[in-house]
């Protein structure tokens, strides 16, 4: 091979001819292949510049030569600025007319006009029926290339993906629709293609991965390397490092190898010194074409996402040996897109180390500090190790602040210093409260002097008055009562904050501030007692601030060193068995054990006290989730293989599911036991028949609702099935009457009530939780979770509690009026969550192989706690020692 041959050996950047000598091929192009030749409608949905197009002229060859007609729409040549409806649906006529040749069988524009009386979509579709599968007899297949290009065009386009579905769904009815396929190939999911949320989700089609080159598929690479060096294959697998096979990448370091002309001796640090000199030192002015370029327009793309988006790869930069758990979110799924970080073995890594040496984490620190507009003081607060609370934001700053973080995906550390600018507020406001008592005092001196005088009025009123004033006075004292009760309240109320304040806030924690605050909080926690009197239940309350006092000066005395050996420590259980993430752990039904499983393949069952009863390894790869049969006797995984499989508590094996090539990433069982529903990534929502031998799917299943399925789970009582997807609606689907209503919510989780089955339990990113009535899909009650970003959310058993969690690590328990009862907080990222079935526990599993049990305690319980407590320290227990003794 001479020079010049060499030299253009390999392209970089466009699509490769269809003989090109240099095409890589992978196992995308059998997946491909083979699907569309069955005529199994096709997606091949990434990054830029991973080699779709070339996939596609490569695919369009391989089935031509079988006798399959082709065709290859590329919808960004259309257009899509100033582009009527009409003309863009007869573009794509025109494409199939002349690629068809069509012309001598038809006068399309006279076609067109003749059918005016028709929408556009109409006429599409009665062009493919009644033209194109009557003149064309081969099989068809139509590529639609760039087809992200479609969310850019000036109207909706929700109408060609019902489109598509029909081509489709007609096959049942009309043979020949099974000779046309579709294949999509573009930057894009398959929620984003389809934008109305009103609409059937666009559910159709296999998904097809397209990788970065393996080694043993690049070896046609080396063929232009044989000259330059005495290792040509070393010398490829060098370059498969820096590039992790990434098409572009991997095309331009071979074409600058060949073109800097020297032979190498030492791949390693040649190649190395070259990448640095010829890609990452001023890769602004180098990237030709361009593609880092692309990507990092894209990462910094200034929407409502940027800050989580930012914060969410700069904590990938941080893991990047180990990753972070991968789920799919809009901001996962934005990185991904953008070719930046790539999804492996179930967790987010960055996609190669070109990358992150170009977009490195100054960098993104940098464009984050830009952003907010307290970035100036965040900075300088955190560089005082968040000690200096003159850099905290207080009154109008504090307000502009959060109206921008509002409806925004932030980083930990935002939400930590907008969560403690709230805090300095609300210090200052007790303090302000504390001044008024005073004018309070005054204000109740003069209603005493006018009682007194009320009193010498009665005492000389009239008989005829006598009646009148009786129910006078009767309506006075219930509202005195009530009057009593709400004072009652807010003393209570204020006498737990100020515990809880006095604990929690100083500078810092110490033992001395937190033995000063527990009698404070035994006290309130006290009169709540004597108020409620354990005649009202725990969603009445008129106060809960002394129970998370308790709770969270306990909690914090439980830290301390010196209390180690406390009775305390009994609170808590730590469960240690898994290698990496947990990503699901669930409760037995009415039973005390509970079972986790991870990353690792494992399920482990334990018992309450953190001991093992039995493990295995399911073969997984990674399980995505496990849930208990409601008989308790068995437990159901899903897995990341695209399997679900059924298991007795032993660990045996009695039923696998084959159900997808993709994720498997949700389950749920019916009540009755009867049913099992499952979602995943790209794949329909399917429901099993358990009862059967084998378990088979139900043929009148309409449960076509796939894309991205983050959540699906059975109500209660079984008349609903819910399904979360990619873009955050939930649609509750009627079992009995096959229809579904679309919830007024954009939801990042739900979960259904067990003891009110008609309550449905759902959380949206920016912390608002929802109570949503099934029969009506009508919103019943709301309030602020305190979490900028929820992740998760639960119902206790009982359906006394919500569970709520953020992605600060920190795990809320409210009652059902939206007051907080407990606040736990944990090191690393939460993943799920499970009440036990008495409600007394919850279960909390972890990104760092760990699983927590939790009590969950209720106010007598706090109380006796924290009486006994403070039974060997005599300077404390003397303030409360009349109720404790009691």
């Amino acid at each position: 091979m001479n020079n010049s041959t060499k030299k253009s050996y390999y392209q970089v950047g466009g699509c490769l001819p269809r003989n090109s000598p240099n095409y890589v091929k992978r196992q995308a192009d059998e997946d491909l292949y083979k699907n569309l030749k069955i005529s199994e409608f096709c997606y091949v949905l990434n990054s830029r510049q991973m080699g779709k197009s070339s996939l596609q002229v490569r695919t369009i060859k391989r089935l031509e030569q079988d006798g399959i007609s082709c065709v290859a729409i590329d919808i960004s040549e259309i257009g899509n600025r100033g582009v009527t409806t009409e003309q863009w649906y007869a573009g794509i006529l025109r494409i199939l007319e002349n690629n068809f040749n069509l012309s001598e069988y038809v006068n399309i524009r006279t076609w067109w006009r003749e059918r005016n009386y028709l929408a556009p979509v109409q006429r599409l579709s009665e062009f493919i029926e009644t033209i194109l599968l009557t003149k064309i007899q081969n099989n068809i297949v139509i590529f639609i290339d760039e087809i992200d290009s479609i969310l850019a065009l000036d109207f909706p386009v929700d109408d060609f993906f019902v489109f598509i579905r029909s081509c489709y769904n007609k096959r049942a009815n009309n043979q020949e629709y099974n000779r046309l396929t579709f294949a999509l190939l573009g930057v894009s999911t398959p929620q984003d293609l389809c934008q109305d949320q009103n609409s059937t989700p666009f559910n159709i089609g296999r998904a097809i991965e397209l990788t970065g080159f393996k080694f043993d598929e690049a070896l046609s690479l080396v063929d232009g390397l044989i000259d330059i060096c005495q290792q040509p294959e070393e010398v490829l697998k060098e370059i498969l490092f820096w590039t992790n096979g990434q098409p572009f990448l991997t095309q331009k370091l071979c074409k600058i190898i060949i073109e800097n002309g020297g032979f190498i001796v030492n791949p390693k640090i040649e190649l190395e010194e070259m990448i640095e000199s010829k890609i990452i030192h001023n890769w602004e002015a180098k990237d030709i074409p361009e593609h880092l370029k692309t990507i990092r327009d894209r990462i910094f793309r200034k929407d409502e996402r940027i800050v989580r988006r930012l914060g969410l790869y700069q904590q990938i930069l941080q893991n990047d040996l180990t990753g972070i758990v991968a789920d799919d979110s809009p901001e996962q799924m934005e990185l991904r897109l953008s070719g930046l970080v790539v999804r492996r073995d179930s967790k987010l890594t960055v996609a190669n180390p070109i990358y992150a040496t170009v977009f490195h984490e100054e960098m993104i620190n940098e464009e984050l500090e830009k952003l907010p507009p307290y970035s100036t003081k965040i900075k300088a607060w955190l560089h005082s190790n968040c000690e200096d609370k003159s850099y905290l934001l207080q009154g109008e700053d504090l307000q502009s602040a959060l109206v921008w973080a509002a409806g925004k995906s932030l980083r930990n550390q935002d939400f930590q210093f907008l969560t403690t600018s709230q805090r300095l507020v609300l210090d200052a406001q007790i303090e302000a409260l504390e001044l008024t008592k005073i004018e309070t005092k005054k204000a109740q001196a003069e209603v005493a002097k006018a009682q007194q005088k009320a009193k010498r009025w009665i005492s000389i009123g009239s008989a005829i008055l006598g009646t009148s004033l009786v129910l006078s006075i009767g309506f006075s004292l219930l509202a005195y009562q009530r009057f009593r009760l709400a004072q009652s309240s807010r003393e209570i109320e204020q006498t737990g904050t100020d515990a809880l304040l006095l604990a929690m806030f100083k500078k810092s924690t110490t033992n001395q501030a937190l033995l000063e605050a527990l009698p404070k909080a035994i006290s309130a926690g006290q009169r709540l007692k004597d108020l409620v009197n354990n005649n009202i239940p725990l969603a009445e309350y008129p106060a809960t601030r002394p129970i998370l006092a308790l709770q969270m000066i306990l909690d914090k005395l439980d830290e301390q060193k010196q209390f180690e050996d406390s009775f305390l420590k009994k609170r808590k259980i730590i469960l240690q068995g898994h290698q990496g993430a947990v990503t699901s752990v669930k409760f037995r039904p009415d039973r005390d054990i509970l079972a986790s499983a991870g990353i690792d393949g494992k399920v482990i069952i334990w018992n309450f006290e953190g001991e093992k009863i039995t493990e295995w390894q399911t073969e997984q790869k990674s399980v995505n989730s496990l849930i208990f049969h409601p008989n308790g006797q068995y437990l159901a995984t899903a897995g990341s293989d695209g399997t679900v499989k059924v298991w007795n508590l032993l660990g045996e094996k009695l039923y696998v599911l084959e159900i997808s090539q993709t994720e498997v990433n949700s389950i749920s069982f019916s009540a009755d036991g009867k049913y099992l529903a499952t979602s995943g990534i790209d794949i329909p929502v399917q429901i099993w028949n358990v009862s059967s031998s084998p378990m088979t799917i139900l043929s009148d299943s309409i449960l076509n609702d796939n894309g991205l399925i983050r959540a699906v789970s059975f109500s209660p009582n079984g008349n609903f099935l819910a399904t979360l997807d990619g873009k955050s609606t939930v649609r509750l689907w009627n079992m009995s009457e096959n229809e579904f209503k679309t919830l007024d919510v954009q939801a990042i989780s739900m979960n259904f009530s067990v003891s009110q089955p008609q309550l449905l339990l759902t959380a949206t990113s920016n912390g608002v939780v929802e109570l949503w009535q099934l029969s009506t899909g009508k919103l019943m009650n709301n309030f602020q979770s305190l979490h900028l970003d929820t992740k998760l959310v639960s119902f206790s058993p009982d359906g006394e509690l919500i569970a709520t969690v953020g992605i600060d690590s920190i795990v809320r328990l409210w009652n059902l009026s939206g007051r907080q009862i407990s606040q736990f907080e944990f090191m690393d990222n939460v993943i799920s969550i499970s009440f036990s079935s008495d409600s007394k526990k919850i279960a909390v599993a972890g990104s760092n192989g760990k699983v927590w049990i939790r009590s969950v305690e209720d106010l007598d319980e706090l109380l006796s706690k924290g009486c006994r407590f403070l039974e060997g320290k005599p300077h404390y227990f003397m303030r409360v020692v009349e109720f404790c003794q009691s």
